[in-house]
């Protein structure tokens, strides 16, 4: 036992969060459309702003590690594009009767679609502030010094920059709402969110040599499924958050939050269970630090407590009193429960001995 040390190989303080913004992107795409179809009246603006954010906070993450030294996982990953050893397709285009496959390479690729998914969704709105920027300048007011010499200036500036960029924010804002006004687009956003949040889960399980990520439920990679119950709970609780004044938006998250919550806690500790009575030295010692070792006060102060019972008490508070603030701090205690979970995870990994 006294020989076994945590993983070094990902940077849990960065990776985690990855996962979590690659999750929350995911399931709150899936979620959005999924109550677009249904004809709910949400505030797509912000959420799709907030969607855009954290796309690209989650690819800069990712970067971020692979290319810190004295991590090879760059160069590796740089090798394989140049090679091609991870192409899905040239294998097939060469005549080889099988396909490479390969989670990191499907990552990026999903990563990237997402990237251009929420674009799509933000659009419309972005183009819209874009245009108004001119009059935004012209009603500059504070503070009254600058804004009396700088306003004139800035709004002509703008104003000249708007008409440059006028054909292509054109085209742009067409392309969006023609795609927007289709049924299948708000599919295929589906399916994109699902894929990146079930890429964010087995880009852990599948990593050799770190028996507790490859942990499985009867034969199901476990942290995939954990990781849908988490970021489905995330992504209802972003929405919720924007709606504290829509009684029917907040009931129905709430609703299917409690689900995905329960669900969540029910497979992270069956999760556990199976670590715990796996053939490997290396998770079993990965589980006991979670349960009652040194990580232990993260696990149950901060992916349990705040992160699950937090916000299924504030909702039993809720619905005894209704109350806006309380709505809130459950949102904000399951996010936070969410990023503690998935850092705590990365961080727990044991390699196995040779």
């Amino acid at each position: 036992m006294t020989a076994l040390h945590f993983q070094e190989y990902w940077e849990a303080f960065l990776i985690g969060p990855f996962l979590f913004f690659a999750g929350l992107v995911g399931m709150s795409m899936a979620a959005m459309s999924i109550m677009k179809m249904r004809g709910e009246q949400l505030r797509y603006e912000p959420l799709s702003y907030v969607l855009l954010a954290s796309i690209i906070i989650a690819l800069l993450l990712v970067v971020a590690d692979l290319t810190r030294p004295p991590t090879v996982m760059m160069t590796a990953m740089l090798n394989s594009f140049i090679t091609l050893r991870y192409n899905l397709f040239l294998p097939a285009l060469q005549g080889e009767p099988a396909l490479r496959f390969s989670w990191m390479a499907l990552g990026i690729v999903m990563l990237i679609l997402a990237l251009l998914a929420v674009a799509i969704l933000a659009l419309p709105y972005l183009v819209t502030r874009i245009r108004a920027l001119p009059n935004a300048a012209a009603r500059l007011q504070k503070p009254p010094l600058i804004a009396r010499f700088a306003a004139p200036p800035l709004a002509k500036a703008t104003s000249g920059l708007v008409k440059i960029l006028e054909p292509l924010l054109a085209l742009l804002e067409k392309i969006a709402n023609w795609l927007l006004a289709h049924t299948w687009f708000y599919y295929l956003v589906i399916f994109i969110g699902v894929m990146v949040t079930l890429y964010s889960g087995f880009l852990i399980s599948e990593a050799k040599g770190v028996p507790f990520w490859n942990t499985t439920l009867w034969g199901i990679p476990a942290i995939p499924v954990i990781w849908i119950f988490s970021a489905t709970a995330g992504a209802l609780a972003l929405i919720r958050m924007y709606h504290l004044d829509h009684e029917h938006v907040v009931h129905t998250t709430e609703k299917y939050g409690v689900m995905a919550e329960i669900g969540e806690v029910v497979t992270i500790f069956l999760f556990l269970y199976n670590a715990l009575n796996s053939d490997s030295v290396a998770a079993k010692a990965s589980a006991q630090a979670v349960l009652w070792g040194e990580l232990a006060p993260v696990f149950w102060a901060f992916v349990i407590g705040l992160g699950i019972a937090t916000p299924l008490a504030l909702t039993v508070a809720s619905r005894l009193r209704h109350s806006p603030k309380l709505v809130y701090a459950g949102c904000v205690a399951g996010l936070f429960g969410a990023l503690a979970l998935r850092t705590l995870v990365v961080y727990a990994g044991i390699p196995e001995t040779l």
